[in-house]
């Protein structure tokens, strides 16, 4: 993992904010990071005791400095929310190590690179050049991460697609072989835009016999949904309203029923990659708050949610949180809540019923007053 988590923060601070006072910012934490990067390699180190007045040292400056980025924000509220994912993350992760969960701690830092990946394959992007990846003994799956996170999206797409094609082997489990379809789908959906491609690809994709056989028929039914984009009249979006927008991404959207979380099948992945895309360029466009902005924050918040929590991690909650802060006391506002509460809810149910964490509890009481 060296390096990863250090590209992350500037890849996301550069995503995130503007203008010459980020750079401060953005070296004192290269810095900690680079600090930290020593004890990050292995569960000895990071929970040594000797180590441990260092990195708490780091945490500290790491979250001092995320804070001083805020003045730099872009009106973008879903940036904003990607922001305060980030700082609530690294906040999480040293409380957790402060409080003994040293592991998970590390864990934490370590799947942080998902926030980068998910801000930075929004939309349909060009491929950057950038340094090869320094160790060469990476895991394929980091090694793909690592590619899309610095935009370099082809190599990226080399590599998820051997893992699904050499599956089992190269050490992969279901968990890494389904992030890496799920990666691949976001990148035909909305780094390339290439339905054809994409079905081409997936239809391939489900022929492959050592796959579980619940993966090869969602493969199907992903190819099939690119299929049939690709049979439509292409759209020229690009001098269109927010409001013709909207209401394309609703459209596409209109046969999802948005109140359950956990749906049997995954036909509508591909869709719902489709519509985030479209929702997104209600949000950059030019201009302050609106109501549409408002809707396309609670779609987004309902969509991400219902793709993949180990590719979008936490990315619906801070969609619908922006949602409640930025439009409060609104119609919206208290649909976002619901959605938020329904998203909770059903994160923190189980065979042992509903148990929801006191600081969970606090936090939409707190929400829900602003919504309300």
């Amino acid at each position: 993992m060296k390096s990863l988590f250090l590209l992350m923060l500037l890849f996301s601070s550069a995503a995130l904010a503007e203008g010459p006072l980020v750079q401060p910012d953005m070296m004192v934490m290269a810095s900690e990071i680079t600090n930290l990067q020593k004890y990050m390699l292995t569960d000895a180190d990071y929970t040594a005791k000797k180590n441990e007045a260092e990195i708490q040292k780091s945490f500290k400056s790491l979250e001092e400095h995320l804070g001083h980025l805020e003045k730099s924000f872009t009106n973008d509220p879903s940036l904003k929310a990607n922001l305060g994912m980030l700082q609530q993350h690294i906040k999480d992760a040293n409380r957790s190590f402060n409080e003994g969960g040293k592991n998970y701690s590390r864990f934490m830092l370590q799947s942080s690179l998902q926030m980068c990946i998910t801000c930075h394959t929004r939309r349909k992007a060009a491929d950057f050049t950038w340094v090869d990846v320094e160790n060469k003994d990476m895991a394929p799956i980091d090694r793909a991460d690592y590619y899309f996170v610095t935009r370099q999206f082809k190599k990226g797409v080399v590599v998820y697609e051997s893992i699904v094609k050499d599956y089992p082997g190269k050490g992969a489990g279901q968990w890494n072989l389904r992030k890496a379809l799920l990666a691949l789908a976001v990148y035909y959906a909305r780094v390339a835009e290439d339905p054809a491609e994409g079905a081409k690809y997936f239809r391939a994709a489900a022929q492959n016999p050592a796959l579980p056989i619940y993966l090869q028929e969602e493969m199907k039914a992903w190819a099939e949904e690119f299929s049939q984009w690709a049979k439509e009249k292409p759209r020229d979006l690009g001098k269109a309203t927010d409001f013709v927008i909207l209401q394309r991404a609703k459209n596409i959207l209109k046969k999802d029923d948005f109140s359950l979380v956990s749906e049997i099948g995954r036909s509508f992945h591909v869709r719902r990659l489709r519509a985030s895309t479209l929702l997104q360029k209600v949000l950059e466009s030019p201009g302050g708050k609106s109501p549409l902005k408002a809707e396309a924050l609670l779609y987004l918040g309902q969509i991400y949610p219902r793709l993949s929590s180990n590719l979008f991690f936490r990315f619906g909650e801070m969609y619908l949180k922006a949602c409640i802060t930025e439009y409060p006391k609104t119609a919206m506002a208290r649909s976002c809540y619901v959605a938020l509460e329904l998203n909770v809810t059903e994160g923190y149910s189980g065979s042992a019923g509903t148990d929801i964490p006191e600081d969970e509890q606090v936090e939409l009481l707190r929400l829900k007053r602003i919504a309300y």
